[in-house]
């Protein structure tokens, strides 16, 4: 059996605040299941010795993938951003409208086109970061990624739990660091 997968402790927090448990199956894959009435479950799988997958379901439909990724950070601030909506829902602060144009994508990143029905976001000199389906949801995923990748977990945590995101956010769009 594979070593378990494994996430930040401050990630695993994160999910819990939103209402996620976790739990690890038998073949090492990673489950987080929603308690609050949603019944979302994402699994996190390795595909590969450094590459791993995350997919979604709910309602018992079939899963379907949301983000390949090369380095396990890159999916835990992925996950921050994403837990982030339950959160503020919950604790009433308005909702974060990220920019996904691709005009609006983070200095020393690059996009790809649809290959094979997925979107690559690169490091410019470095190689792909992460992939992500189809035209427009692609989008939605790795462009605010692109900017979540060039803050820190803590940083990006208190922005979401700030009315108004900073200070990843500066007047309702990215901030520069």
């Amino acid at each position: 059996m594979p070593d378990p997968l494994t996430l930040r402790a401050d990630v695993l927090g994160w999910a819990r605040t939103a209402h996620y448990v976790t739990t690890i199956a038998e073949d090492g894959d990673l489950q987080l299941r929603s308690e609050a009435g949603a019944p979302t479950r994402y699994y996190i799988r390795r595909r590969g010795t450094a590459r791993w997958e995350l997919t979604q379901t709910a309602d018992g439909d079939d899963e379907h993938p949301v983000l390949f990724v090369a380095d396990i950070t890159v999916l835990d601030r992925y996950l921050v951003g994403l837990f982030a909506d339950d959160i503020r829902e919950d604790l009433a602060l308005p909702f974060l409208d990220l920019s996904w144009d691709t005009q609006d994508l983070a200095p020393g990143y690059e996009l790809s086109d649809m290959v094979r029905g997925y979107r690559t976001l690169s490091r410019s000199g470095s190689g792909p970061v992460a992939a992500a389906p189809d035209s427009t949801v692609s989008l939605v995923t790795l462009v605010p990624l692109s900017h979540m990748l060039g803050w820190s977990i803590g940083e990006l945590k208190r922005s979401f739990l700030h009315p108004a995101g900073a200070p990843f956010l500066r007047d309702r769009r990215y901030a520069s660091r």
